[in-house]
């Protein structure tokens, strides 16, 4: 289907940026614009956890004032380069609403300074944190997923790969949000030709950043959709957009669930761009709606 018009003056704001590879870091970190109007939550707080190298920050989100709840372990996206616990509150707030659960948000490390495995490592002592912690959280342990977006998509399958084939708490559900599932494969255009938002160029400075060798890309720790076999992992749901030059391996991705044998649903947003679920679009929500309906413990 054509391109929704609802991201046309997203694509055109992002038309008019330099690219990122032109800009300092301190400027593609730039604190986001304060929330007016955040959903409120029976409790939102800072904390630390202990890492493999230092604490970790995190924010951890409750929806009601209840116990055993389900519990989220948000990993944001960012290309690996960017984001934070700011960038992303919304679409936590939005997450944990949507599905009444306790959601942990990491602010894991970042690249360059500190390129893979840092992430990954901060994903994976965040998961045995968070479950270890969950009842003190008023969360249920038997109920946690691993969530992210983009960067924090591949976060997401990887920590679950990671758990696992090392061990570690059990995991309910994966939701992989156009995740970044393979590093060293091209990427495709739109259906009209465009690279939106998510250039080649782009693309190139964040494989860099986060890659101190470029032989890394072909890891499963890198690039989830290339690891020879993906069987014993939770149900998952993987989110595509038609327009996203992620959209084809996120779908090779699912197929490789799928012929792996995980329970895997895949949902494709046509005339969507990557990063969807953080513009305000009227699509995020439809898509918050859909995580909450998938997930449904019953």
């Amino acid at each position: 289907m054509p391109l929704d018009p609802e991201f046309k003056d997203i694509i055109e704001l992002f038309g008019e940026m330099p690219s990122f590879s032109e800009l300092p870091l301190e400027a593609l970190r730039g604190a986001p614009p304060p929330n007016s109007n955040p959903i409120p939550m029976a409790e939102v707080r800072d904390e630390y956890l202990p890492g493999p190298a230092g604490n970790i920050p995190i924010r951890i989100y409750r929806a009601l004032p209840a116990d055993d709840l389900p519990l989220l372990l948000f990993m944001h996206g960012g290309g690996f380069v960017m984001g934070n616990l700011d960038t992303h509150d919304d679409l936590a707030r939005e997450l944990t609403a949507a599905i009444g659960c306790v959601t942990i948000s990491v602010d894991y490390r970042l690249a360059p300074e500190h390129p893979y495995p840092a992430a990954v490592d901060d994903c994976y002592y965040a998961l045995q944190w968070s479950a270890g912690r969950a009842r003190d959280l008023g969360a249920n342990p038997d109920e946690l997923v691993v969530i992210g977006d983009s960067a924090g998509g591949n976060l997401a399958a990887v920590t679950a790969m990671r758990v696992r084939d090392e061990g570690g708490p059990d995991i309910a559900a994966q939701i992989l949000i156009y995740p970044v599932a393979d590093m060293s494969g091209p990427m495709l255009p739109a259906p009209d030709g465009n690279f939106y938002i998510l250039s080649p160029e782009t693309r190139k400075f964040f494989n860099e950043a986060y890659l101190s060798d470029p032989a890394q890309a072909t890891l499963p720790t890198v690039s989830p959709g290339l690891a020879e076999d993906l069987s014993g992992l939770p149900r998952t749901l993987v989110i595509t957009a038609e327009y996203d030059p992620l959209c084809s391996q996120g779908e090779a991705l699912a197929e490789r669930y799928r012929q792996d044998g995980v329970r895997v649903t895949h949902s494709r947003y046509d005339g969507a761009i990557h990063g969807f679920a953080t513009f305000p679009v009227q699509m995020r929500h439809t898509l918050q709606q859909e995580i909450a309906q998938w997930l449904a413990f019953t």
